[in-house]
């Protein structure tokens, strides 16, 4: 049994990833963590997401043993999160978006005392599309590429960080990214690759963080005993699936 501690448990990915956890004989969310003033802090977790109650509270301090973390918290007090997995040198899994460059160096640099996993998007099938797209553009860069996504209007951070992953394979700047912040629920990337004679054109859609949440917890399950290193969801596709 892989035991998780959950940060940003009340959210919608957190309801998400505790729903898809509990459908699963081999994952047990142990800590369910949301900030000091959140909302949500010492209410029962079932009766927050599903309207029955399961006697999990929600905390804001870590109480009971864990294997590994999965981090789906916003970039608030982000400084604080990182010096925390520091004292704790536990796999971690950052799924938060949004984050500085500085930001990012500093989870980065966490690898060099355990196994660090960055993933904006855990779905397999958006890193099986960038790793196609990589290898279109490495086969003619002279294309041009457009880059396009929507998402709900609570998204906080504009371009998505998947958006701007994809950015930085056709060395785009980010402003170049046409970004669409509209309704509750749902969202899809577009990439086109085209020039005078031909167009490739891929669009993942998703209707729910269900999908997220249990390329989620794929990730956990392959990369939680592994070595400290630095991990993404490309080095999860090569070692599954070339």
């Amino acid at each position: 049994m892989i035991k998780i501690c959950l940060i940003g448990a009340s959210g919608k990915m957190g309801r998400a990833v505790i729903e898809e956890a509990n459908n699963c004989n081999d994952i047990e969310i142990t800590n369910f963590i949301v900030r000091e003033n959140s909302n949500a802090l010492d209410l029962d977790v079932g009766k927050h997401h599903f309207g029955k109650v399961d006697n999990n509270i929600f905390k804001a301090t870590i109480s009971h043993d864990f294997d590994c973390i999965i981090d789906f918290a916003t970039r608030e007090k982000i400084q604080d999160r990182i010096s925390l997995y520091t004292q704790l040198k536990k796999p971690v899994l950052f799924c938060t978006t949004g984050l500085t460059h500085h930001e990012l160096e500093d989870i980065k640099n966490l690898s060099q005392e355990m196994p660090v996993f960055i993933a904006p998007n855990t779905s397999l099938v958006i890193a099986l599309i960038q790793d196609l797209v990589k290898k279109v553009l490495n086969f003619n860069n002279s294309q041009k590429v457009k880059i396009s996504e929507k998402h709900h209007q609570s998204k906080l951070d504009k371009p998505s960080g998947t958006a701007l992953s994809f950015a930085k394979l056709a060395n785009l700047h980010e402003s170049e990214i046409e970004s669409l912040r509209e309704g509750e629920t749902g969202n899809w990337h577009k990439i086109q690759i085209f020039d005078d004679l031909e167009e490739l054109e891929l669009k993942h859609s998703a209707s729910n963080g269900s999908i997220y949440a249990q390329g989620a917890l794929k990730v956990v399950k392959w990369f939680y005993q592994k070595p400290k290193n630095l991990y993404y969801m490309q080095t999860l596709i090569e070692d599954l699936y070339e």
